[in-house]
């Protein structure tokens, strides 16, 4: 049976993943009836990346920062509402149907819930062989005997085949997922968050798995997750997201080392060390001031200014291009870290100033109970 994917471009070498100017807005109705829309959910904002042949990149972020909605729209599951998507040179937004079908065979995703992305009324060698169906791709019987070999592939026993999801652990599940993913011979995988519904002594085994897989086959990978620790451990490269932008990218060493912007500082600050003898103090973390804005009306200029303890009026009024400012990879900051000790103690002085000024305002009672907090921002309140 031949699963090979399709032929290779012959254009030149380039990315196998080529993400420019990504936008994905969902509009927001102001009732059922006549559909009216009263605005939209800026969910992705010209998120650009590439992914090259053999290669992981880690995208992390917050919930809600549009980590999936970017896996998604990369595999046209939710269509762009502008931008490029190229896969192997050839442009994704724009195909037909039945063209983008036969590209999906080369581009493969695995779900994060193993619980949910299983049909509870399918067997498991069911699910494992609908690709198959789907492509038209061999016969029964070499449908069975491939269904075995991928089973064995991700460290099940094939002779559990005829059993349900519902009798499989977590961990099980979800390798049936990367095996119904990896059927037809894919080069590109996008994993939305494979491990982060699963127990932690089950996630090394499925990351171990997945390591293993692209060694073996070449795989690429995308991999969303908001586990510091994992990203790290599986990456060759980093983006960090928020709030629908991509704020730095660049080499994981360059990002776990040498982190230049302050919301990356933080995230990396906020994140449990490993070793004992190092553990992270509260003092060595940086807690944000606020929450983060609805991404119905997301702030002006920088998206993080309204949690930035770095923020100036430039903030408000120009966004940031993501380019390299000194360190060596893309960053989306008018005034990158530097000292991150000093960015430390910036950041405290910063959070109990705001503290203060939310202690005096609900004294004076100018900010009721269900008020936002008066340190929104430092260059006006909230989402503007």
């Amino acid at each position: 049976m031949s699963t090979e994917s399709q032929p290779e471009s012959a254009t030149e070498p380039g990315p196998l993943l080529s993400v420019t100017d990504l936008v994905k807005r969902f509009p927001v109705k102001r009732d059922s009836l006549f559909g009216r829309v009263k605005g939209y959910v800026h969910a992705v904002e010209g998120v650009s990346f590439q992914v090259a042949k053999g290669e992981t990149l880690g995208l992390v972020g917050e919930s809600g920062c549009g980590k999936s909605t970017t896996g998604r729209a990369v595999l046209q599951l939710h269509k762009p509402t502008s931008g490029s998507v190229r896969f192997d040179g050839r442009e994704l937004t724009t195909m037909s149907t039945a063209d983008l079908r036969a590209v999906r065979r080369d581009m493969q995703i695995v779900f994060q819930d193993p619980y949910a992305s299983l049909d509870p009324r399918w067997t498991i060698n069911e699910i494992i062989a609908e690709p198959f169906h789907i492509h038209k791709v061999g016969e029964r019987k070499e449908i069975d005997g491939r269904v075995q070999e991928l089973l064995r592939l991700v460290g099940l026993n094939p002779e559990h085949r005829n059993r349900y999801g519902h009798e499989f652990s977590g961990g099980q599940r979800q390798r049936v997922g990367i095996a119904r993913a990896l059927a037809l011979n894919p080069r590109l995988l996008i994993l939305d968050e494979p491990v982060s519904a699963l127990d932690v002594s089950v996630q090394a085994g499925v990351v171990n798995l997945l390591e293993d897989l692209q060694d073996q086959l070449g795989l690429a990978y995308v991999f969303i997750a908001h586990d510091l620790s994992v990203v790290r451990h599986i990456s060759d490269r980093v983006a960090v997201m928020y709030l629908g932008k991509i704020v730095e990218i660049g080499a994981r060493d360059d990002i776990y080392a040498r982190a230049q912007h302050p919301y990356t500082v933080a995230l990396l600050s906020a994140a449990p060390e490993p070793d004992p003898g190092v553990i992270n103090a509260a003092d060595d973390r940086i807690i944000l001031t606020g929450d983060v804005p609805s991404p119905i009306d997301p702030p002006s200029g920088c998206h993080f200014r309204t949690r930035c303890w770095k923020a100036q009026d430039r903030c408000a009024t120009e966004a940031p291009a993501l380019v390299d400012r000194g360190a060596g990879h893309p960053v989306a900051c008018h005034f990158p870290v530097e000292d991150v000790e000093r960015e430390v103690q910036a950041a405290k002085e910063h959070r109990a100033t705001s503290d203060e000024a939310v202690f005096a305002a609900s004294a004076s009672g100018s900010a009721g109970p269900g008020d936002p907090p008066a340190d929104i921002g430092l260059t006006g309140g909230g989402a503007d």
